[in-house]
């Protein structure tokens, strides 16, 4: 039971058209006084016509400031709670943490269907979903003795996260279930993030089938206001056991919280990166850990750096290094592209890849080919003058989609229909580069008597529609799927034999830190879809640059190796680990006015940190133009920011940065431990 409330005024949460979720503060009527609670609806007068709307009470003050005179709050809707005092401690701390306002953080933790007035009038979601057609099917898979030594080592160690690392194949998901399964026994409730919707639908239709649908309900950003809201209000009454989710999930209001899971804890799709705030699911999970006591779960064949030297140094890392019933890790081979175009071979599939794909459908196995970069080409080019097609707005060339014969920004969604050359005004224009459309449309005409299809972002056009591309493959009714990093993770389709990754060099040549480890993973993480089940495996990565050590790494499926190797450079470059990173963009339409104010707050900041003799412990970088120095007619400078010092470092930045006040024609975005330096 909630404390009651002995103050004058409570503070509401209000959802206001054209303004967005604020709070304000209202004067407690005498009679509510004693009745009033944190996470209530109550119903509360606003504006000058005193339109009645619903709120929610986050607070309590004495005090307004000058000035202001509260009105009195009408009624308390709801007597019953909706959120519990550490919720709202939880999300006082990403506000914190994260440097961003309490209501961007409730924009994105509360569905908009709580802002409704008449909540008793709410339509449940018209749409059915396909997971409500699964049902329980599976029974229970007893562990094989390397899996059981690390499920007792896990459940015996007394550090709150734990990090599983295993190889590709190697059972981690038999482990989570028994632990959830434990979990529920104990009459405690779990979360389960992953890091795509594709593989979280896929892992919801496995936990079903093992749990039953009564237990499980699945949120990300994909699903409905409707059904968020009808999920909440079920795991409110402690109707859900395990939810299952993208980033956005470790909002969710769980009931008696005893376990986080959090799958293929590497990738990137954790961190937000826009709007606020810029979160990391990772992180928010692990103050979800702290407030209410529950054990959190990393999982992963490729370890994010930090993961991995945290749980070395905290004697909490547990490793599988060997495929579930023995099975062999597949064969990987490297094909020489330059080899390729020397002998005339213009298309991007080498002799090998064509002549192993024929053998493996005739066969009756399946194929994976993986391109990494969505659209058909990767810039196009005018003919008769050489110019290049650039998005209006930032500066990166347009990307071209022959679905709808559109060139896009993938940074602004600006869109050109039938374009002209900015330059020269000729219609000449030139496709170059690979995108996956591009590879798709030439794979129908290389392997024409093959069933293909294509898994991205770009391709689902309706609800649900990546389940349904993904049941076929199970089912066998695809040979080959196309896709992007999306089908690098979590596919468990025993019959597929062969991945073809189209050119492995893409995700090492970003100018960024953390280029090699992203390259290093999906590689590694995508071979492992090869092979999974009685029949052995092969991968073949085609490359440009056959001496890259981190694709050698990749190719003997070698974590150690790169670990070593990569965490030597990040101690030499305080990259980290061994610093917390805080980046600071100062943009404007004006490309001087922004370079001013970048090197005028760098300026001021050192002379800060000096002032506390911290200069050595907090290192700036910059400042600098972004690697990508102009999105939405807007002009990019950085700093970088490598704290030593841990949270104490962390609260000094912030208290600096809060004091700034900027020109009216300059953005500031503070991105805390950012996902990368783009």
């Amino acid at each position: 039971m909630m404390p009651t409330n002995n103050k004058k005024y409570v503070q509401v949460l209000v959802d206001i058209n054209k303004l967005g979720t604020k709070t304000f503060s209202y004067l407690i009527p005498n009679n509510l006084r004693n009745e009033i609670k944190i996470g209530q609806a109550v119903s509360i007068p606003f504006g000058r016509r005193k339109q009645s709307l619903k709120a929610y009470v986050v607070g309590f003050n004495d005090y307004l400031e000058e000035g202001i005179k509260a009105k009195e709050i009408d009624e308390i809707i709801e007597s019953e709670p909706l959120f519990s005092l550490e919720y709202l401690n939880l999300l006082s701390w990403v506000s914190t943490y994260y440097f961003c306002d309490i209501q961007s953080v409730l924009n994105i933790a509360l569905p908009q269907k709580f802002f409704e007035k008449n909540v008793k009038k709410y339509r449940k979601p018209k749409i059915k979903s396909k997971l409500d057609e699964i049902e329980k099917t599976d029974s229970t898979t007893s562990l094989s003795p390397a899996q059981k030594k690390v499920y007792d080592e896990i459940k015996k160690v007394n550090a709150p996260t734990s990090l599983l690392y295993g190889i590709t194949g190697s059972g981690k998901t038999e482990i989570y279930f028994k632990l959830i399964e434990d979990t529920i026994k104990q009459g405690k409730n779990v979360l389960f993030l992953a890091p795509e919707i594709a593989l979280v639908s896929q892992l919801t239709i496995r936990t079903i089938k093992r749990f039953s649908k009564d237990k499980v309900a699945i949120w990300h950003s994909s699903i409905s206001e409707a059904k968020k809201y009808e999920t909440w209000q079920k795991l409110r009454n402690n109707e859900i056991k395990i939810l299952f989710g993208a980033r956005s999930a470790v909002f969710a209001p769980i009931q008696n919280l005893g376990l986080i899971i959090i799958d293929e804890e590497h990738d990137q799709s954790y961190k937000q990166t826009m709007p606020n705030p810029r979160y990391n699911a990772k992180d928010v999970a692990k103050k979800l850990v702290e407030l209410y006591g529950a054990k959190l779960v990393l999982g992963s064949a490729t370890p994010s750096i930090e993961s991995y030297y945290e749980a070395i140094n905290s004697n909490s890392l547990f490793v599988l290094k060997e495929r579930y019933n023995n099975a062999h890790l597949p064969k990987v081979v490297v094909i020489d592209m330059k080899e390729e175009r020397a002998q005339k071979n213009y298309t991007p599939f080498s002799k090998t890849l064509i002549k192993n794909v024929d053998e493996t459908i005739e066969n009756g196995h399946q194929v994976i080919f993986l391109i990494n970069r969505r659209g058909f080409a990767t810039y196009t080019q005018c003919m008769e003058c050489g110019e290049i097609l650039y998005c209006k707005k930032c500066a990166i060339p347009l990307i071209y989609h022959s679905q709808d014969d559109s060139y896009k920004c993938h940074y602004c969604n600006f869109e050109l229909h039938n374009p002209k050359c900015p330059k020269c005004a000729s219609t000449a224009f030139e496709h170059f580069g690979l995108g996956v459309q591009k590879v798709e449309t030439m794979a129908k005409s290389v392997f024409s008597k093959y069933k293909i299809a294509r898994l991205d972002s770009d391709s689902l056009t309706k609800k649900n529609e990546h389940i349904e591309i993904l049941e076929d493959f199970q089912k066998g009714n695809i040979d080959i799927l196309i896709g992007t990093q999306m089908i690098a993770k979590g596919l468990d389709n025993k019959n597929v034999t062969l991945v073809g990754v189209i050119n492995a060099d893409l995700s090492f040549n970003l100018p960024d830190y953390r280029s090699s480890e992203r390259g290093f993973s999906l590689l590694t993480q995508v071979a492992g879809r090869s092979g999974r089940g009685e029949n052995e495996g092969k991968v073949i990565f085609q490359t440009y640059n056959c001496e890259n050590v981190f694709l050698k790494n990749a190719q003997e499926q070698n974590f150690e190796d790169f670990y070593e190797n990569e965490i030597e450079l990040r101690q030499m470059l305080d990259y980290p680990p061994f610093s917390k990173m805080i980046r600071i963009i100062l943009s404007s339409k004006n490309e001087l006015r922004a370079q001013k104010s970048a090197s005028e707050i760098e300026f001021a900041l050192c002379d800060y940190l000096k002032k506390l003799s911290l200069d050595e412990e907090i290192l700036l970088l910059g400042p600098s133009p972004c690697v990508i120095n102009k999105i939405k007619e807007e002009y990019r400078f950085n700093i970088l920011i490598k704290n030593k010092l841990g949270f104490n470092g962390h609260k000094t930045i912030l208290r600096f940065l809060k004091s700034i006040k900027l020109p009216d024609d300059i953005k500031m975005v503070v991105d805390i431990d950012p996902s990368d330096i783009l």
